[in-house]
């Protein structure tokens, strides 16, 4: 295996979720002695990025559809992992790199929320990819049911899905002690508890307090080693998505 591991994480343009950011950052790079390469899909006023210029009018998140996209922007050759921002990583990712994903083109673990899979951690053959997903990143631009036709295509698929260990992708914590969990997910947008401005529902409190903690803890080590992300963008990015 490449001991380069391509990261792709979906995240917003103005710095909503900066605090979340640096405490994932930081513990995937404290868990793994690998070279991680670590891209920030961020919606952009660019036209000519890939991350620029979609039409997002059904995308629940700033990026909900960017992971498709992924192959192309890796020249269709080697793997990728692409995962939401709303994580902490708690054991080495180049074991999520290196799983065999016998012979299909993704890995995701297996749920209930979007058909069958949960694509919110997912490793990606971008070679095979291709063979899949017939369209370029410029027409993908401009569908606004793209990323539910592929999640539709793909979720719950097992000739072209491997399923993943759900501790890769644990939802809120599920009902998971802290040590037994590989990767948390803040996956209720509701009870994130930093609040990302661009999220358009109605706050609620998180059922666990201990996953609550992780945050704050997680987030405190992140800022005590140096790790502060902030918004990046010299011009504000305007969201055009459901939010919910």
């Amino acid at each position: 295996m490449n001991d380069t591991i391509r990261l792709f994480i979906g995240s917003s343009a103005n710095g909503e979720d900066c605090e979340i950011e640096a405490a994932y950052e930081h513990s995937l790079r404290k868990n793994t002695k690998r070279n991680l390469e670590i891209t920030w899909m961020r919606q952009t006023n660019d036209l000519d990025s890939p991350w620029g210029g979609w039409n997002t009018t059904r995308w629940s998140t700033p990026f909900s559809g960017f992971r498709w996209a992924i192959p192309e922007v890796c020249g269709f050759e080697g793997r990728a992992i692409y995962t939401d921002c709303d994580m902490i990583n708690y054991r080495d990712i180049g074991e999520l790199w290196d799983i065999d994903m016998n012979g299909k083109p993704l890995a995701a673990r297996e749920g209930h929320r979007f058909g069958g899979h949960e694509f919110c951690v997912t490793l990606i053959d971008c070679k095979m990819m291709s063979n899949y997903v017939d369209l370029s990143i410029s027409r993908m631009k401009n569908m606004d049911s793209l990323h539910h036709r592929l999640i539709d295509k793909f979720s719950g698929n097992a000739s072209l899905v491997h399923s993943l260990d759900p501790r890769w992708n644990v939802l809120d914590g599920e009902n998971y002690k802290i040590d037994e969990i590989w990767q948390l997910h803040f996956t209720k947008m509701a009870t994130q508890p930093w609040k990302p401005a661009w999220f358009t529902g109605v706050a609620e409190e998180h059922p666990r307090k201990d996953i609550v903690a992780e945050f704050h803890r997680a987030s405190a080590e992140a800022l005590a080693n140096g790790y502060v992300h902030s918004n990046i963008n010299l011009e504000p990015v305007t969201y055009n998505i459901i939010g919910r």
